[in-house]
């Protein structure tokens, strides 16, 4: 069979003030009249270069492009580009953008009706017809993403080249692009080559991965063919073990793309055992001097599209990275997963994080390489909402004080046991990772009322800006998310918020900033740089006359793109709940800095740990203490904090669930104020009594019965 587009033993080589620089190295790929192609691997590892060959932007050193025998040696209407970046005209409306591209191709061969229709024809294929006469500056950032591919599908290319098309689009339009993507190239057949570094887009859009070796000289590295059935339902393959199967394998060579080009370039002493037992228990870099140069000041951090994702973005769009000499890119990730992948791989120098995540990072070498935190980003933030049709059937049940946890868990126990009788399917509720505080909190809220999270519901992984999709669509009945998915299910009006995170544990722990070990070892200063600003950006998110310019920060396309409205009631306190009350005044929803929020304190690793034990993630043939002391680096913020000014707590671990009102701890600058820390069911936690704490628990699950199935949906 003949291909319909060629590259063979391509290798381009550009000239540099140190030398000629090899980029590609015999890169050679066949590809099929219909296929659809992702290139995926490490920055600097010639994706772009292969694309921009192909496009005839560049022209190779060695070898040559044939589409469909033909020599490719310059630009042409055959192979369109679409870019990152829309590229559209600012003066031009939406018609009038994909018109021009009309007209230049096909006005010798379409009359001037023909090239109207044709314009609004490929408009309509990504459903932009409603915004004929709009201006750039008058859409949104996914709309004129739209437009571009509308304008580039109009030109009827042999070949639609995309160069990362969704990566500046929040996760909720990037979601609603892939699936517009796929429908068109099902309907006009395309040949599609994708660069990306989304695993998760790779593997639901291609029918083959092409994965890039690390620069210089580049080539395929591997080719892993998707023989995944089209249409391509998302919902049904985030449980499709084919569909993870494959996902795993591109991020093991991601990762050891990245163990290889560490070894290389690192000296011995500075390699990283994923032995748990053998991790220092100390902080794992050394302490940066007054004039410590920085070892790398340009920096990929990434996040997910929360309302606490708000650190990461007031330190870039307040200049605190700038003040400490770091020139910082943010990376919109769309699941936890991503971020854990590409921390692992080192995509990302770090991201806020999940706190359990850089935790198991040490006790699960098949996923990552051990990460390390030494700062707390935020502390609550969470809610659990349940669809309205259940918070109906909750209501039905007549339990009086349903608006409390403990209510509200025996009002969904009572209609548990109404669907048992019934013969009805078990609940689904959704958590978005299964080592998070809303895994273990929606677990504790749930068995207080004596129902069992591993039999009597079904748990399952959803990246938080699907949450609203997977409710509106029936495919689940309830979830744990951080803000604004609750809020903005209410706003639907197909959700009703039961209670918030803070209410199952004041204060608790959420998001924590990581890095990988080995990259800390490597970039002491740089490490202490990066928690400095976001130090400096969480002070400045706790002062109330700051939080109405977060909001308009967030609401923005690139970071949350959700609306104004509602991130102004979550980070000012007040979270609409569409029950009784309608909405409920909690003034310590997201709390950034005040309470020591930003200490990582040991024994809140501790207690995530005894959340493993508890639910069978885990076995006990290691130390809590141990992990705690090797994953979570007090020193380091300490030093960070004193650097500011900041006074910090002397002891790394405290008992938890003792104080139902503000406390004061005494530091080196004087008092300390730290919030309230009561558990719904009054318990008390003390790290150093640990096992008892878990002994105490009636519902506790045998090790490894839980672990395998909420892993394997978040790999």
């Amino acid at each position: 069979m003949n291909n319909y587009l060629d590259l063979s033993h391509i290798g381009i080589t550009f000239p540099t003030d140190n030398g000629p620089l090899n980029v590609l190295n015999d890169v050679n790929l066949q590809v099929q009249q219909g296929e659809f192609i992702s290139l995926i691997g490490h920055s600097g590892c010639g994706k772009s270069t292969v694309l921009n060959i192909v496009a005839g932007l560049l022209q190779a050193t060695t070898g040559g492009v044939l589409l469909e025998g033909n020599e490719v040696r310059d630009p042409g209407p055959d192979r369109a580009v679409v870019f990152q970046n829309h590229s559209l005209l600012p003066w031009l409306s939406s018609y009038d953008n994909v018109r021009l591209a009309v007209d230049q191709v096909f006005k010798k061969t379409k009359s001037k009706q023909e090239r109207h229709d044709w314009t609004l024809h490929n408009l309509e294929l990504v459903h932009m017809s409603h915004a004929l006469d709009l201006r750039p500056d008058e859409i949104s950032g996914g709309m004129k993403q739209r437009v571009g591919i509308a304008r580039a599908l109009a030109m009827e290319p042999k070949v639609l080249l995309m160069d990362e098309p969704f990566g500046a689009l929040d996760s909720l339009t990037r979601t609603h692009m892939q699936d517009s993507l796929m429908e068109i190239q099902s309907r006009l057949n395309n040949t599609v080559i994708m660069i990306t570094h989304d695993v998760d887009e790779a593997v639901l859009l291609s029918d083959r991965i092409i994965m890039m070796s690390n620069g210089p000289s580049a080539t395929v590295g591997e080719i892993l063919d998707i023989n995944l059935e089209r249409p391509r339902d998302r919902l049904a393959l985030a449980e499709d073990p084919t569909y993870n199967h494959y996902r795993a394998e591109v991020v093991k060579f991601l990762h050891e793309r990245h163990q290889s080009s560490s070894r290389k370039n690192d000296p011995a002493p500075n390699r990283v055992s994923t032995n748990v037992v053998s991790l220092p228990t100390g902080s794992p870099v050394r302490e940066k001097t007054l004039d410590g140069k920085l070892e790398k000041t340009t920096l990929s951090l990434g996040f997910v599209p929360l309302t606490d994702c708000a650190p990461l973005v007031i330190a870039k769009e307040k200049g605190f990275f700038q003040q400490q000499g770091l020139n910082v890119e943010l990376s919109r990730e769309s699941s936890w997963a991503n971020i854990r992948d590409k921390v692992c791989t080192g995509i990302l120098d770090g991201a806020q994080m999940l706190a359990g995540m850089p935790i198991t990072s040490v006790m699960d070498e098949k996923h990552c390489q051990p990460m390390v935190t030494a700062m707390s980003l935020d502390l609550n933030g969470n809610a659990i909402t349940v669809s309205s049709e259940l918070y109906g059937r909750m209501v039905g049940t007549g339990v009086e004080d349903i608006d409390t946890p403990a209510g509200s868990a025996r009002a969904l126990k009572l209609v548990i046991e109404q669907n048992r009788l019934a013969n009805r399917p078990l609940l689904t509720f959704a958590m978005v990772y299964p080592e998070s505080s809303h895994n273990y909190l929606l677990r504790y809220w749930l068995a207080d009322a004596g129902i069992d999270p591993d039999n009597d519901v079904r748990l399952r992984v959803v990246p938080p800006p699907q949450m609203v999709n997977y409710l509106r669509a029936g495919m689940i009945a309830g979830y744990c998310v951080g803000e604004p998915w609750n809020s903005y299910a209410v706003s639907e009006g197909i959700g009703r918020t039961l209670l918030t995170s803070y209410d199952i544990w004041n204060n608790h722990p959420e998001k924590v900033f990581a890095v990988t070990r080995s990259w800390a070892e490597k970039n002491a200063n740089t490490h202490l740089a990066v928690i400095s600003a976001l130090i400096q950006a969480c002070r400045w998110l706790d002062q109330a006359e700051n939080r109405a310019e977060t909001c308009q920060l967030l609401s923005q396309g690139r970071y949350v793109n959700a609306p104004l409205d509602v991130l102004e009631k979550s980070l000012n306190g007040t979270l609409k709940t569409g029950t009784r009350d309608s909405s409920k005044e909690i003034p310590d929803f997201n709390v950034f800095h005040r309470y020591a929020a930003n200490f990582p304190w040991r024994s809140h690793a501790i207690w995530f740990i005894t959340q493993m034990h508890r639910w069978g993630q885990t076995d006990c043939s290691f130390s809590a203490k141990d992990i705690a002391q090797s994953v979570y680096q007090p020193d380091i913020y300490r030093q960070a904090a004193q650097s500011l000014g900041l006074g910090v707590p002397q002891e790394d671990f405290k008992t938890e669930g003792s104080h139902a009102q503000s406390w004061t701890i005494e530091t080196e600058l004087g008092e300390l104020t730290l919030g309230a820390d009561r558990f719904m069911d009054g318990r008390l936690f003390d790290p150093e009594q640990s096992e008892q704490y878990i002994d105490g628990f009636e519902l506790k699950m045998n090790s490894g019965t839980t672990a395998t199935a909420l892993s394997e949906q978040a790999v």
